[in-house]
C-alpha cells in the first residue's frame, strides 16, 4: 500500500524531503554569486538596504518551498487517486497535516543554506559543508548521547528528521510517528528564525 491513501502522504513527503538538497544548492549558488560578482554591492549603491536584499532572498526561499510543496502535493493526489482502492474523503485527508510540515522542512533547509552562503561566501566550500552537515551533526550527537541525550531532539537537522519521520518501518510491523510533533514544529521554527537572523547579522556587519 505504498501509494494508497492515507499512507502515500507520509511516504512520498518523506522521500521528497531528500530532494531539498538540490534547491539548497541553487540557493547557495545564488547568494554566493552576489558576493563573487559584486552584485550585492551594486544593489546597495543603487539604494537597496541590506535588510531589503535579505528579505528578497527569504521571500525567494519561501516561494521555492511553496512551489516544491505544491508540486509534491499534486503528485501525491494524482498518484493516490490512481492506485488507492478507497477514495473516501476521510481516507484522502488523513495525514494531510504533513503537507505544511514538508513546507516548513524545505524552508528551514533553504534558510540554513542561505546562512551558510552569507557566512562563507564561496559556493564550493559552502556546498561541501551543506552536504556534510548531517554527518557532522551525527558525530556530535553520538558524543552528546552519553552526556545530554535530552538535547538531541533540539539539534537542527534532527529536528527536521522528526518533523516528517521515516515512514517505512510500518511495513515491517513497527510503530511510527504518524503525526506532526508540536515540539519539532517549534524547534524547526526557532532554528529557521535564527538562521535568517544570523544571515542578517552577517550582511549588516560585512564590508561589502
Amino acid at each position: 500500500p505504498l501509494y494508497h491513501f492515507p499512507d502515500i502522504w507520509l511516504n512520498l513527503l518523506w522521500f521528497s524531503g531528500l530532494l531539498k538538497i538540490m534547491l539548497a544548492i541553487m540557493v547557495v549558488i545564488s547568494i554566493t554569486n552576489e558576493f563573487t560578482y559584486r552584485t550585492l554591492r551594486q544593489n546597495i549603491i543603487d539604494g537597496l538596504s541590506r535588510w531589503e536584499f535579505l528579505q528578497s532572498k527569504i521571500l525567494t526561499n519561501a516561494l521555492l518551498s511553496f512551489m516544491s510543496t505544491l508540486m509534491v502535493t499534486s503528485i501525491i493526489l494524482i498518484t493516490g487517486m490512481i492506485y488507492s482502492p478507497d477514495l473516501s474523503f476521510n481516507k484522502i485527508i488523513t495525514d494531510i497535516e504533513f503537507v505544511p510540515a514538508y513546507f516548513l522542512e524545505v524552508f528551514f533547509f533553504l534558510s540554513y543554506a542561505l546562512m551558510l552562503g552569507c557566512l562563507i561566501q564561496r559556493s564550493g566550500l559552502t556546498i561541501i559543508l551543506l552536504m556534510t552537515t548531517q554527518m557532522i551533526e551525527g558525530i556530535i550527537k553520538a558524543n552528546a548521547d552519553d552526556y545530554v541525550p535530552w538535547l538531541i531532539p533540539y539539534f537542527p537537522m534532527q529536528s527536521i528528521w522528526e518533523l516528517v519521520s521515516f515512514p517505512y518501518h510500518r511495513y515491517a510491523f513497527q510503530e511510527i510517528e504518524d503525526f506532526v510533533s508540536p515540539l519539532s514544529v517549534v524547534t524547526v521554527l526557532a532554528w529557521t528564525f535564527l538562521f535568517n537572523y544570523f544571515s542578517y547579522l552577517k550582511l549588516k556587519r560585512s564590508d561589502i
